[in-house]
């Protein structure tokens, strides 16, 4: 602004300064002309009694005054020249048609003004007619404006040099002082009462525009952190991308799913992840199709869903929602495991069973041997039932469909009463089986809680060694009811720890046959722990025993 106001300033004074030469120029012209006027009239005067007074002889003494500059000439009354003081009169044409002359003859006066074709200059003539019939004429050099402008050039241009200087400093001043107001302003909160009224309804507008944009700035960081404090809290990964998948935004549930390192990731979105499947969902998404796959990162499943995120047709970026489904995943193998299984251990069974009625339907069987195949009809039988019994009780777990009469119960009664039912079967495996501790009160499911106990006990029996202990310990820590049972048994395999309470899992599956059982025994007890509202540790070594804690709340 400043330069536009110190150019306009100077331009302005450039214009001013031209006028004013050229005003000037033409006064002085003017002025020049009159003052000339009044000299040749003075000097005719004096030359018409000169010539009167002693002829040719005393107008030539004239010349010789300092007074008497200019050209004198006399001309007769039919035009032919009598007498010139700067030419020869004899050579010189007839001056009849002179402006002048003609105007002198006439009206006693003339004048004229043009280039001389004798001294080829512009010349001014003054004309008097004498009182013996002839006509004085006095003629002088005279500047054009032309002349008189390059005669006083270098004036001229001194004198605008220094108006220009002078201009430009008093320019800037001004423009600065002008200026200076404006740029002090305080856009944020401006004083309508400045300097310039002028700028009052701006600057009210400003403070307008200031509160509505104030207004408008507090929306948006009150909805960028909603918007925040929404995304960071999902436990479903958020990441928003552009059209040239930059990243916009994501979550940190983003990047702990995808293992981003460290810190903010910027830029392309593959930093934060450049496996196949991502890499292929981002352009599917960014090509206008929705898509859907899964990343796979060991222990983890990840369900990715990228949408194209879209403007009058046109893709703008895209949307990419990520979801843990380890445990959907892990359901579903588990549910597919369980259905395979389930079918393979009614099938032995039922395949036993039918077998073995359709020897004796067909009279294949010694009568002595009736009573032994209807033995073995009888145990498969009882597996079947025992195997369906189990199913049902997951059944009921995994649904809470069970009973739900809640009472008060005595742990360690309850495992007294489970190890008096087992002291038959500890008994034929050789194996001491021994109850300590302390009453301990928990709300719960008697049928439930026995049998947790029962079949951690069972377990501890089977996978025992002849000569070998069971432990039970009951007893109270704080607000928990625990039951401990340690055994001396095998024990169980790293690899195997963490599935051994998967249904139908089997450590050794080359002797379950011997050792029997439906598989199910530890699901039941972990998901009966589980209604409880308690949890359950294993430890255990290989070839040394087996430690199961159970955590219930106490009443």
């Amino acid at each position: 602004m400043t330069k536009k106001i110190l150019t306009g300033v100077i331009g302005v004074s450039l214009v001013i300064m031209l006028v004013c030469v050229g005003l000037v120029m033409g006064i002085m012209y003017d002025y020049m002309g009159q003052k000339i006027d009044e000299q040749m009239a003075d000097e005719a005067v004096l030359a018409e009694e000169a010539w009167l007074a002693g002829g040719q002889d005393f107008l030539d003494s004239m010349e010789q005054r300092p007074d008497i500059k200019s050209r004198i000439t006399v001309i007769s009354s039919d035009g032919k020249v009598l007498y010139d003081s700067m030419a020869d009169s004899t050579k010189m044409e007839n001056h009849l048609e002179r402006e002048e002359v003609k105007e002198a003859l006439t009206d006693g006066i003339g004048k004229a003004s043009r280039t001389s074709y004798t001294l080829e200059e512009d010349t001014r003539y003054y004309a008097k007619k004498t009182a013996d019939g002839n006509v004085i004429r006095i003629s002088t050099s005279h500047y054009s404006q032309l002349g008189l402008l390059l005669d006083t050039f270098g004036m001229i241009i001194i004198t605008v040099s220094v108006l220009i200087v002078l201009s430009v400093f008093i320019s800037y001043r001004v423009a600065r002082a002008i200026v200076k107001p404006i740029n002090d302003i305080d856009l944020d909160n401006p004083d309508i009462s400045e300097n310039y009224e002028e700028l009052g309804p701006l600057l009210h507008r400003i403070h307008q525009q200031n509160i509505k944009i104030k207004g408008q700035m507090e929306n948006l960081r009150r909805s960028r952190e909603e918007f925040s404090i929404i995304t960071e809290n999902m436990s479903e990964g958020l990441i928003i991308i552009d059209k040239d998948a930059e990243i916009l935004t994501y979550n940190r549930s983003a990047a702990h799913m995808l293992r981003s390192s460290g810190g903010r990731t910027e830029g392309s979105v593959l930093k934060l992840n450049r496996s196949e499947p991502f890499r292929k969902a981002v352009n599917k998404a960014l090509s206008g199709k929705n898509a859907t796959t899964y990343l796979d990162e060991g222990n983890s499943v990840y369900e990715i869903i990228a949408n194209p995120a879209s403007d009058k047709d046109e893709v703008t970026g895209a949307i990419i929602i990520i979801m843990d489904v380890t445990e959907k995943e892990r359901g579903e193998t588990l549910r597919r495991e369980f259905t395979s299984n389930v079918s393979h251990e009614l099938k032995t069974p039922l395949t036993s069973i039918y077998g073995v009625s359709d020897m004796l339907a067909s009279g294949l069987v010694k009568p002595e041997d009736v009573a032994g195949f209807a033995g073995t009809i009888k145990e498969e039988a009882s597996r079947l039932i025992s195997l369906i019994d189990d199913i049902i009780k997951l059944s009921r777990l995994d649904e809470s469909t069970g009973p739900q009469q809640m009472e008060t119960i005595d742990v360690f009664e309850t495992a007294r009463d489970a190890v008096n039912r087992l002291s038959v079967k500890a008994q034929s495996a050789n194996v001491e089986l021994s109850l300590s501790g302390e009453p301990s009160e928990i709300v719960g499911v008697q049928h439930i809680l026995d049998e947790i106990i029962y079949n951690v006990c069972e377990n501890a029996i089977k996978y025992n060694r002849p000569g070998g202990f069971v432990r039970i310990s009951v007893r109270n820590d704080d607000d928990e009811s625990l039951i401990t049972v340690s055994d001396s048994g095998i024990g169980i395999p790293k690899a195997d720890r963490e599935r051994v309470f998967e249904r139908f899992y089997r450590v050794d599956k080359s002797h379950s046959k011997e050792i029997g059982g439906t598989g199910l025994g530890l699901s039941i007890v972990k998901h009966g722990v589980m209604y409880l509202g308690g949890r359950v540790e294993l430890e255990s070594e290989e070839g040394k025993g087996t430690v199961v804690t159970v955590r219930l709340p106490r009443a």
